[in-house]
């Protein structure tokens, strides 16, 4: 047996997190549901095994391309504020990348990202299994928003600011919503709206946050992705996550 071929079943042997629980509302075939994950996580851990250097989409290149987000540059699930239906395993870590299988569409899904550093977050990038590889392309995410948590009072006076300043889009997103479905209480900000497009000619496709939130001068340690609506499909799966930004010094 080859040795992705062990990686991948002791992924699923010897999770890390807890395990994918499906409702009886996600599928009327919970087991059938089950190998449809199993089936899609080892192509994707072969694709990205296999093909290391992937081309991303047309957005602006962040001037650093250091992922704050990789577990080997210190990015850690914050399970706190991760939907309770996340899946992280060791092969993950392995890998080197933060990623996780969600269930059921009816609540919002997020993920939150602890950094090692405090960083200004300038790009987000989001990867899934491209859609020759894959007859479950539903499932990737479609609508997400990414959050920053706004910890200090520097921040926070940065945060009002921008609130009280902001105009257009930008004033209808500060507006529309204050935090993440699970925010325990903590302030929030949310830092850029957007779509992941499973017909674009790239899988892996990176997007920038809007300049007038980054002029704003705002760092964070802890980031939220929500995915607010998928392709159509039973379940969410969450790939692959990279925050790119300047750290602060």
């Amino acid at each position: 047996m080859s040795f992705l071929a062990v990686l991948s079943l002791l992924h699923f042997a010897y999770p890390s997190g807890p395990r994918t629980l499906l409702p009886a509302s996600a599928s009327p075939n919970p087991y059938t549901a089950q190998t449809r994950i199993v089936a899609s996580r080892i192509i994707q851990h072969s694709y990205r095994i296999l093909h290391r250097k992937t081309p991303v989409n047309t957005q602006p290149i962040p001037r650093s391309s250091y992922d704050y987000a990789l577990w080997s540059n210190g990015g850690v699930v914050l399970s706190s504020l991760t939907s309770p239906y996340g899946y992280d395993s060791w092969v993950n870590r392995l890998i080197g990348k933060i990623g996780s299988v969600q269930a059921v569409l009816e609540d919002d899904l997020q993920e939150a990202i602890t950094f090692q550093d405090v960083v200004r977050v300038t790009h987000v990038m989001v990867d899934h299994i491209p859609a020759e590889l894959t007859n479950a392309i539903e499932i990737a995410p479609r609508k997400l928003l990414l959050w920053g948590m706004v910890d200090g009072e520097d921040n926070l006076a940065k945060y009002h600011s921008l609130r009280s300043g902001a105009t257009g889009p930008l004033r209808d997103l500060l507006t529309a919503r204050m935090a993440p479905a699970l925010s325990r209480g903590m302030p929030f900000v949310p830092l850029v709206s957007f779509d992941y497009n499973i017909h674009a000619a790239n899988h892996t496709q990176l997007f920038p946050i809007p300049d007038s939130v980054v002029a704003a001068g705002m760092d964070f340690g802890v980031v939220v992705l929500e995915i607010l609506d998928n392709w159509d499909g039973e379940l969410t799966c969450l790939y692959r996550v990279g925050i790119y930004g300047e750290r602060r010094t």
